[in-house]
């Protein structure tokens, strides 16, 4: 079985390009002073006065878009680690001659 150091150089790149699209991708600010006005609606009690169905249904949602946030900053992280990674990777295929 050969190995193709430039295809895996190249399929790197392409990887790396994806991964720095990730990183610079928006913090999901909208998102998060969404889930911040949800919360003071919840707390100042007032969803409760206009239907009793509307504080479980509020709560789940926070709970989703925290999760969807917490995510998301995980993948940010993950790509920048990665790209590390996959850079270290071309650094040492760069000393191969085939």
């Amino acid at each position: 079985m050969a190995f193709d150091v430039k295809k895996i150089q190249s399929l790197s790149q392409e990887a790396i390009n994806e991964l720095q699209a990730i990183e610079k991708l928006g913090g999901l600010e909208h998102l998060k002073e969404l889930n911040a006005e949800l919360k003071k609606i919840s707390d100042s009690g007032e969803l409760e006065q206009i239907s009793p169905m509307l504080p479980p249904y509020v709560q789940s949602i926070r709970k989703n878009l925290g999760y969807l946030s917490g995510n998301y900053a995980s993948l940010q992280t993950h790509a920048k680690n990665r790209v590390a990674e996959i850079n270290q990777l071309n650094e040492q295929l760069s000393h191969i001659k085939r």
